[in-house]
């Protein structure tokens, strides 16, 4: 239990209607959880306006309300003015669970893609080295036996603030986090300072939510700008990146400097890339390669396949060696991560059958390149045949280009759906099969496949589409399953429908009793 004023202490906020000694026993950014004694922050949401919701609060008993309007005439209760809620809520839920990040060591990860990879791999290096790490991101929040399912990459700040107060109750000393360019705009880490903060890479997504590319590198600059301490921080960024070039260049890194490459320059390496690859080897049963690294030269092994996830490596172990992790905990925690869920995940196919299927959460065209092009890497004398689709309500620019890039790598692409939404398929389709057609693929009827060049096919239901995949493919091929990954739905309208592309593909093989 803490007052008002213990709360709002710091900010810069206006209390009318009330006392500062008023007692709050909880905060609810959202009303229908507001319980008796609840401060109530009204948050403007890209759909709803919190503000709108006040009655609501005081009738489920709030005991005082935030926002940034003038107080309401005949408020019963404290009301706190601030200029920004979202700021507000994260310092008032800090302060209300006593500070919870002080008692962590936490680091963030930021970037396109790779971000939860990368945070598996730390995770592994830090419980390695005998510390006892939490994760929060895509996949889920967990912490020593807890795992719940995450409903968004990065919570809310009330809701993060109350996740470190529990690490820190049991135990946990870092906790790995990605970090989303929503987060930090909408202020959902405001205030906090992390350990060290990783930029993986920057490529076209979210441009729903961001007006243009420079705005959403602005978001994701926000971590290094305002969120590491310039004495005790770290910022790992890969240098190999034109965006990762740009936050070493232009001064946005102010904390202690750790770049990564793996490109082994010709000449000296540059000053500020402290982790670089000497030799790596790159093949279908994983990754082995020589670092040099401020410790020394060591040899990573990694059943993770690809150069894609060669950068999560180097990621991984250059956030290690900022925080002064042992050189063989990184070697060890490396090792143990033999698959990511949903990240270039083999599904296993009976041996008989002699092809591949990998299924992966590339949903960018970024992401789909590198994906596709790990693959290409390890079939180069079989066929890859690429069944994905893209997601409704969502950024419609990087369809045809998701689609030409598709068409230019893979013998066979299967256009289906994924996550359509409130959208038409067909027409989410349409914008897809612009991008194949100009790659100069040619849309045929199943039974024509193999044919002497590129060629589509454009099957709706996603069910259909990797069971056609499936039934096409003969020994020596790879099929690439994308944009799900770890999903186990289909958002159709409103509707969440139990779809698992994993278990679409197990269904398939033990119907043919192969």
């Amino acid at each position: 239990m803490k007052t008002l004023g213990q709360l709002i202490h710091g900010l810069d906020a206006i209390i009318s209607g009330g006392k500062p000694e008023t007692a709050i026993s909880g905060i609810c950014y959202d009303s229908r959880k507001v319980r008796a004694g609840s401060l109530f922050v009204c948050l403007q949401g890209s759909h709803v306006d919190g503000h709108a919701f006040m009655g609501d609060a005081l009738a489920a008993g709030a005991a005082a309300i935030m926002g940034e309007t003038i107080a309401p005439e005949g408020l019963p209760v404290p009301f706190v003015r601030v200029p920004n809620t979202r700021a507000a809520l994260a310092s008032v839920s800090s302060a209300f669970y006593d500070h919870p990040a002080s008692r962590l060591e936490i680091i963030g990860i930021t970037g396109t893609n790779g971000k939860t990879t990368t945070s598996l791999l730390i995770e592994s290096i830090l419980r390695h080295a005998g510390f006892e790490p939490g994760v929060l991101g895509t996949l889920s929040y967990k912490w020593r036996k807890r795992e719940i399912a995450a409903p968004m990459t990065t919570p809310e700040s009330l809701d993060l603030q109350q996740i470190f107060h529990e690490m820190a109750s049991e135990g946990v000393t870092h906790v790995v986090m990605e970090v989303s360019s929503h987060a930090l705009a909408l202020g959902r880490v405001a205030g906090l300072i992390f350990r060290a903060g990783v930029f993986t890479n920057l490529s076209q997504d979210h441009l729903d939510f961001h007006s243009s590319m420079e705005e959403y590198f602005g978001a994701k600059k926000l971590l290094f700008l305002n969120h590491l301490d310039p004495r005790s921080s770290a910022a790992v960024v890969n240098a190999d990146d034109a965006h990762g070039k740009k936050l070493i260049e232009n001064g946005a890194c102010r904390a202690d400097l750790v770049g990564f490459s793996a490109q082994a320059p010709a000449g000296p390496c540059p000053e500020k890339v402290r982790v670089r690859v000497e030799e790596a080897r790159l093949g279908p049963d994983g990754i082995r390669a020589r670092l040099i690294t401020p410790r020394g030269s060591i040899e990573i092994e990694s059943r993770l396949v690809g150069r894609l996830n060669l950068y999560n490596v180097l990621g991984a172990v250059s956030a290690a060696m900022a925080l002064g992790i042992s050189p063989d905990a990184v070697v060890s925690g490396i090792r143990a991560v033999s698959e990511v869920d949903g990240r270039l995940q083999r599904v296993e196919v009976p041996d008989a059958l002699g092809f591949q299927v990998i299924v992966d959460y590339a949903h960018t065209p970024d992401a789909m390149e590198k994906a596709i092009g790990c693959l290409r890497e390890m079939v180069p004398n079989g066929r890859l045949i690429a069944v994905f689709g893209c997601g409704g309500d969502r950024d419609r620019g990087k369809r045809p280009i998701m689609g030409k890039i598709a068409a230019e790598s893979a013998d066979l692409v299967i256009i289906t759906s994924d996550n359509p939404r409130s959208e038409d398929p067909e027409k989410i389709l349409d914008q897809v099969e612009a991008g194949v057609i100009g790659a100069g693929s040619v849309r045929i009827d199943p039974a024509q496949f193999p044919i002497m060049g590129k060629a589509y096919i454009r099957k709706t239901d996603r069910r259909s589409a990797i069971e056609l995949a499936l039934s096409l493919a003969r020994p020596g091929d790879c099929i690439f399953i994308g944009g799900k990954g770890h999903e186990t739905y289909q958002i159709i309208g409103s509707t969440k429908h139990p779809f698992d592309d994993r278990l679409v593909v197990r269904d398939y093989l033990r119907r043919q009793k192969v």
